[in-house]
């Protein structure tokens, strides 16, 4: 998925004013994230998958931002990607 441009910060937060949205719009970032970390470590999604206990399909589907996340699940990402998570309100 690729994400929109924006013109400015103002734009953004316009646009990404209701939760619906805004959950979109981070689960596309997060997404992004694991691709590119997964990437970086040379790993296919099926190796990844099966370090996570989980199947290929999972795998893609979070690196588009259509997978829901739990803690737990990007706490095991982290680890296995040798990244560490921070969650926090702005």
């Amino acid at each position: 998925m690729k994400l929109p441009k924006f013109t400015n910060e103002t734009v953004l937060a316009d646009t990404l004013k209701t939760p619906r949205s805004l959950e979109s719009y981070e689960k596309t970032l997060i997404g992004k994230e694991i691709f590119a970390l997964r990437k970086k470590t040379h790993m296919t999604q099926k190796e990844l998958a099966s370090k996570l206990g989980t199947t290929q399909s999972v795998i893609a589907r979070m690196e588009t931002g259509k997978q829901n996340f739990t803690i737990g699940t990007l706490i095991k990402l982290g680890f296995i990607l040798k990244k560490k998570l921070h969650v926090r309100f702005l």
